[in-house]
């Protein structure tokens, strides 16, 4: 996936700064951060444990007299023992976040985007990519997974099916531009076939993606198209679907995409190219 990163430097740093006011906040300035340093105003309390027949004891260390010495306080649910671990958590976390501000201010906007428009933007027009032909990830493997994904799925099509120019039925005119945009970028995909998946039981499941793309690192993304929303049976069907993919770990526009039909059965080429051109072609394996 290919996002803005000084976006995201940007926002990070708003929210690192919030979570550094929340805490300060909530010390009263026994904790406060000055030029990048925790100040800790309120002494530095430590904890002692005592294994007895009560079973874990804490004690905490004072200074009486000009002399060291401890006090019992109790069990881990003693309200003096949570209130001593919550500031040692929240200045552990302070450190954190102040060591994290520090390097993300350092980079802030100074980042290069590497998406592939991005790179193209960088070319003499000469060498930018129009056609989508130009492989923009690297490194190929021979993943098992793919070799795996053989058997097609069963589930008949008609005789009067739509046809791909390459002689591929396809299940509907919607699927076939899909095909087709896909198969124009010369990407390694499969269609209408089947693999096995795991349910909410972990019983092992048949699930016929509409296409199966190959990804240069060797796995794969599924793309499903969605063309009969208005029917409530086949929307059922399509959200389990979704949902079986979701809990084998696939991801919604990661490894996973959804396209659709309009509710008057029209499909928008131009947006499923685009998806694919921006989101897929950088990942996928070419031939």
């Amino acid at each position: 996936m290919f996002f803005n990163l000084n976006e995201l430097v940007k926002k990070e740093l708003s929210d690192i700064s919030k979570m550094i006011k929340v805490i300060e906040s909530s010390y009263k300035g026994s904790i406060t951060v000055s030029k990048g340093v925790i100040i800790k105003n309120g002494g530095n309390e430590c904890l002692r444990i005592r294994c007895t027949e009560e079973g874990v004891i804490y004690h905490k260390r004072v200074i009486h007299n000009g002399k060291r010495t401890s006090v019992k306080l109790g069990g881990p649910d003693n309200d003096e023992v949570i209130k001593i671990k919550q500031k040692k958590y929240d200045e552990e976390m302070l450190n954190v976040l102040i060591k994290n501000q520090r390097v993300l201010e350092s980079i802030d906007g100074k980042l290069d985007l590497y998406d592939p428009d991005s790179i193209d933007e960088l070319l003499n027009p000469l060498y930018r990519d129009q056609s989508g032909l130009v492989n923009k990830a690297a490194g190929v493997v021979e993943p098992e997974e793919w070799k795996r994904i053989i058997k097609r799925n069963n589930y008949p099509l008609d005789d009067d099916s739509n046809v791909t120019t390459d002689g591929m039925k396809t299940r509907s005119k919607s699927e076939l531009v899909i095909y087709s945009i896909i198969k124009g970028y010369r990407v390694v995909f499969k269609y209408d076939m089947e693999i096995i998946l795991k349910n909410d039981a972990g019983e092992r499941v048949k699930i016929c993606p509409d296409f199966v793309i190959l990804c240069n690192d060797g796995s794969i993304i599924i793309i499903e198209h969605l063309g009969k929303l208005g029917n409530d049976d086949y929307l059922a069907n399509a959200l389990r679907r979704i949902h079986i993919y979701l809990i084998n770990g696939y991801k919604l526009n990661e490894t996973l995409f959804l396209t659709a039909d309009t509710i008057n059965g029209k499909i928008n080429a131009e947006a499923v190219d685009e998806l694919i051109r921006k989101m897929i072609l950088p990942r996928a394996k070419r031939y």
